[in-house]
């Protein structure tokens, strides 16, 4: 049997903090880097055929092995059949691709505004089809306003059958910019460095509302950018301020919910493009970074309708690649990515690099898991379906039962077997949501290519059993792979609180 077939045998053992007790050798082992790319011809349209050994990956100039290959296409995925009590994290995620426009007024110029919604109504009206695609504002107050939202999300609105939802886009969006255009807040309106922390702070929460579909995610952020370095003359403090480090968590946080970034800078011909003035760098150099840490395409023109069509086409099919990085590769420094691919006419869009930081043992397992535990929806990205059986001796004890979809994680070739890494941990909550107790458990799988195959087609089996706390109303089953930096979470209530 091999170990992902046991049983998850861990104690209560507090809080998520103590995830960092995890195996030491996580800092120093040889860690699979895992990268999403998109793959099209000179019309730019997807190639859908391509095989491992026609890519091509260097690191940093070092030519790299590939060890894990997998092509995800568009196919829709199918509301999972369930048994009796119990359930899915997507039993109602059914959309096999999403796109999101992100309309940026907190940073667009009050010039540029009008004539950017009238090119967002004017191009969104003529697409061909609007399923997977979504609208939000960045309102002057670093908020986001959904215009027609995402599946399930507050600010869904309902179409017609057969009628994309996008021929109404004229009412729908002026009545929400009427809806949120007011006067600017003053500390955002005034102070660059609040208006730079609140736009990356809702680019993270859009990015973990994503998490709820699985697969690869495109945002059309439309904006004129914010500065990624404020000169002293900018700096409220009169101190020089460099946003490198959010954006490279920024980045993290995307790669984590397998999220690109599609920037549109829409502004006039002869206005400046840099937010930050003075000695801070052009807004621009930010798109461009956050495009590029991310996968997505850089602003090379103003184009809105030609962002829209090729985040759509993208998000549509895509390769995932795996390399073994050595101890020695996390230098602290940022590495190049150069991914390319030996089959004629075919282009390659990837993430240009990566920050080889060097991390305390378990530290990302611990901001994906305290991340996954802090929301209101289960993310999606690793599919779970489980259930939970209660002790008719003593309703304390439960049985956890279920399955990890294997299609989700990395299973990495090392020689005549097919290992993984992830990081499972189990939430309890009470009624007033605080977190009651928590388990935690790294689980390293060594398959067979036959074991592998039928994990494939039945997924990962896990049971466990849990002893609750008083007043805990539902549990979360979270997994992190540290292969792909992907996490899955399901959310199962109790029928009733357990009793003493």
């Amino acid at each position: 049997m091999s170990r992902a077939d046991k049983a998850l045998s861990c104690g209560a053992i507090g809080l998520i903090l103590t995830l960092v007790s995890l195996r030491g050798d996580e800092q120093n082992d040889n860690r699979l880097l895992d990268f999403t790319v998109v793959a099209v011809d000179d019309r730019g349209q997807p190639v859908n055929d391509l095989r491992s050994s026609e890519f091509q990956v260097t690191d940093a100039g070092k030519r790299q092995q590939i060890a894990f290959f997998r092509h995800n296409d568009d196919k829709l995925r199918q509301t999972p059949v369930l048994g009796p009590n119990e359930f899915s994290n997507r039993s109602i995620v059914v959309v096999p691709h999403v796109t999101l426009v992100l309309f940026d007024l907190m940073n667009e110029k009050f010039a540029t505004r009008a004539v950017t919604a009238n090119q967002i109504i004017h191009d969104l009206e003529h697409v061909e089809s609007a399923d997977g695609l979504y609208l939000y504002l960045l309102t002057l107050d670093g908020r986001t306003f959904a215009v027609h939202g995402l599946t399930g999300a507050e600010g869904e609105t309902r179409e017609r059958p057969g009628v994309p939802w996008t021929r109404g886009i004229k009412p729908l969006l002026d009545g929400a910019l009427r809806d949120v255009l007011r006067i600017k807040p003053v500390d955002i309106a005034e102070d660059v460095n609040i208006r730079v922390q609140v736009t990356l702070n809702a680019l993270d929460a859009i990015a973990l509302q994503l998490s709820m579909f699985p697969g690869r995610k495109n945002v059309v952020w439309v904006t004129d950018g914010v500065p990624m370095v404020l000169g002293p003359r900018r700096s409220d403090t009169g101190d020089y301020v460099d946003f490198t480090p959010q954006l490279r968590q920024l980045a993290e946080v995307f790669d984590r919910y397998e999220t690109a970034i599609y920037p549109v800078q829409p502004i006039m011909l002869d206005s400046p493009d840099n937010v930050g003035g003075g000695n801070g760098m052009e807004s621009r150099a930010t798109l461009e970074e956050l495009a590029g840490l991310t996968g997505g395409r850089p602003t090379s023109s103003k184009d809105f309708g030609a962002a829209v069509r090729q985040a759509v086409t993208d998000v549509r099919t895509s390769y995932q690649l795996g390399y073994y990085a050595q101890p020695r590769n996390w230098d602290g420094k940022f590495h190049k990515l150069r991914i390319t691919c030996t089959r004629k006419g075919v282009r390659i869009q990837a993430r240009t690099g990566y920050y080889a930081l060097q991390e305390p043992a378990g530290a990302r397992a611990q901001r994906a898991i305290e991340a996954a535990a802090s929301t209101e929806f289960d993310a999606a990205e690793i599919g779970i379906r489980g259930s939970l059986t209660p002790d008719a001796q003593d309703s304390l004890h439960v049985h956890l039962t279920g399955r990890i979809d294997a299609n989700d994680i990395v299973l990495a070739n090392d020689g005549d077997q097919y290992t993984g890494q992830l990081r499972i941990a189990m939430i309890g909550y009470q009624s007033d949501g605080r977190i009651a107790n928590s388990t935690l458990a790294p689980v390293d799988i060594h398959y067979s290519a036959q074991e592998r195959d039928r994990a494939f087609e039945e997924g990962l089996p896990f049971t466990q059993d849990l002893t609750l706390e008083n007043d805990v109303r539902r549990l979360r089953f979270i997994v992190f792979d540290r292969g792909s930096n992907t996490v899955g979470s399901l959310t199962i209530p109790l029928t009733s609180p357990p009793k003493p």
